[in-house]
């Protein structure tokens, strides 16, 4: 009984984030249904990229500048001062990927670890909590609406590379996450080697299911592509593919939701997440590095990673940030 729980529960998150609804909501009323899935999204999975030429540090952003606005008081002409007139920051979160993005089924409202570093960016350009509006959005979803301006930002455990640099500006990186592989307890998998022939699940418009497809030696797994991370808990679950890929502390969130799976094998690849801006505002780039770099320095970064990620063991040190300016 314990395990058809998990399975509806995870389906129904997963369900009110595809069809929007519209509980999800911030301190101010939010826009919780997700924008269209652009024709791209059910497609085969992507190819790797060719190297983007003059990209050669993906995670060194913007410098800040040396003193950060007050709170209320952004520079004139600035894009912190187009959101302070606006009244609120408009932010694209996931909805399905505990402990850093997701919809408490009790309380209707998105929660976790990108949500609190998405907090302290407001209180930063506001001075007071209430003026985020926070967007559930799909993996797929994540670079289209910052670039038609949909929102502000977004903080949904995005791994930056050159490849997307040529799309969307980002921050300095604020966690560094490791792809790994989830599987059933007992299935005899340690790693992607096993699983020549084999499904894997991931979402689509991820670096994790373009790292599937090239496989591991002589085996090639074969991707299976889905619209939320959810889904793949449940297709795990139901023995439709044999294992999961995304970020590890992703994964230990399904093994907090099933004790029956577990995390095997080695990293397949480092995933620094980083904060997604237009391309078109870096001065707003600049001021969320400023913040970034105030939670490393100040202890509100480990006070985040203890609060949603403690069950991992100790806290790390935060991402040392890196500038190309």
């Amino acid at each position: 009984m314990r395990r058809v729980l998990v399975v509806v529960l995870a389906a129904a998150v997963a369900a009110a984030v595809v069809t929007g609804c519209s509980t999800v909501s911030s301190r101010l009323p939010a826009q919780a249904r997700p924008l269209s899935l652009p024709a791209s999204s059910s497609a085969a999975p992507p190819t790797s990229a060719a190297p983007v030429a003059g990209c050669t540090d993906p995670r060194a952003s913007w410098r800040p500048a040396a003193t950060q606005p007050t709170p209320g008081a952004m520079p004139s002409g600035s894009f912190m001062a187009r959101i302070v007139r606006r009244g609120y920051l408009r932010v694209g979160v996931l909805g399905d990927s505990p402990p850093f993005g997701s919809i408490n089924v009790l309380s209707g409202q998105a929660e976790g670890f990108d949500v609190d570093i998405a907090d302290e960016i407001g209180r930063a350009l506001f001075g007071s909590d209430g003026h985020v509006r926070l967007r559930t959005i799909t993996n797929a979803e994540r670079i289209n609406v910052v670039r038609d301006d949909a929102v502000d930002l977004v903080v949904a455990t995005m791994s930056v590379t050159c490849q997307r640099r040529t799309q969307v500006d980002f921050s300095s990186v604020y966690y560094d996450a490791r792809q790994r592989l989830l599987v059933q307890a007992g299935s005899g998998i340690t790693s992607l080697a096993d699983l020549d022939g084999k499904k894997v699940c991931a979402a689509v418009g991820t670096t994790t299911i373009a790292r599937i497809a090239q496989g591991e030696g002589t085996a090639h797994p074969q991707p299976y592509p889905v619209t939320n991370v959810a889904d793949c808990l449940v297709a795990l679950q139901q023995g439709r593919v044999e294992a999961a890929s995304n970020d590890d502390t992703v994964l230990a969130g399904m093994v907090a939701q099933d004790p029956h799976l577990r995390i095997v094998g080695p990293s397949l690849e480092e995933e620094p997440d980083a904060i997604a801006i237009s391309l078109a505002h870096p001065d707003f780039t600049r001021f969320v590095n400023g913040v970034l770099a105030r939670i490393f320095a100040d202890g509100t970064w480990a006070q985040i990673y203890r609060h949603r990620l403690g069950e991992l063991g100790a806290v790390p040190a935060p991402p040392t940030p890196r500038y190309r300016d």
